[in-house]
């Protein structure tokens, strides 16, 4: 019997001993608990214990011959279906779930995120935002933190985007060097003498992070808020329009 991929047992939401009896469903056509059991390699009793989630589920169908029960597979195809009309009854509560989340706005979110991974998922939080960046920037130690293939690649998919950046970096040689590809990448800069920061503060939204390369493990800290972002935002502005742009 085939073994499903662990890729499609999740795109399935089934665990493995669900996803072996599915399959021997579908071979067998039509059988009776015995025969799925012994097809399969389940035992009865285990698969008793969850056949009445696969039945509500829609992908086993349970019908009555000469009064003994008989298990089928859904078609394949029909899995596309259940998930289509799953996403339809999901895009119908939409805007019941928003009105909910709406309520919450009144109390800020903040989402810790730790290491690379972590500090990752803000940036692609960022891209799908969609909004003008505002950061402080220390590219030094932002440069040894992350990959170097992502520490190139995400400038690019910004712009990309149309989604302008503009930065205030820590002087230093690898901000010069950086500001020096600025045209290209819907980005401004301007530079201030600074020691170390090892930080990285960038407004986007209604939305804050605060990144820290201090520490052998990187953390970002997100914080949701109009309030705050916009403080940030104003104080940022004001620092911005005091320095000169640099001329490289």
């Amino acid at each position: 019997m085939k073994i499903l991929s662990k890729s499609l047992l999740s795109s399935l939401g089934l665990n493995e001993s669900q996803a072996m009896v599915y399959t021997a469903a579908l071979e067998l056509g039509e059988s009776n608990m015995q025969q799925l059991a012994r097809k399969s390699g389940i035992k009865r009793t285990s698969i008793y214990n969850f056949i009445d989630e696969l039945k509500s589920r829609g992908l086993i169908i349970e019908t009555k011959k000469k009064k003994h029960k008989v298990y089928s597979a859904i078609h394949p195809r029909q899995l596309l279906e259940i998930e289509k009309t799953r996403i339809v009854e999901l895009e119908r509560t939409l805007p019941e779930l928003l009105a909910i989340q709406n309520k919450s706005k009144i109390k800020p979110r903040v989402t810790f995120y730790e290491n690379i991974e972590g500090i990752k998922d803000v940036y692609a939080d960022m891209l799908r935002e969609g909004k003008e960046i505002l950061a402080f920037e220390d590219l030094e130690h932002m440069q040894i933190a992350l990959p170097r293939s992502f520490y190139e690649h995400f400038p690019s998919e910004r712009a990309r985007r149309g989604i302008s950046f503009k930065s205030i970096l820590r002087d230093s040689p690898e901000a010069r060097r950086i500001v020096g590809k600025n045209k290209h990448l819907l980005r401004q800069s301007k530079l201030l003498a600074s020691a170390d920061w090892r930080t990285e503060i960038n407004i986007y939204g209604e939305k804050v992070a605060l990144m820290s390369f201090r520490a052998k493990i990187p953390f970002c800290v997100l914080i949701d808020d109009r309030d705050i972002a916009e403080t940030l935002r104003l104080a940022w502005q004001e620092l911005w329009n005091n320095l000169k742009t640099p001329i490289i």
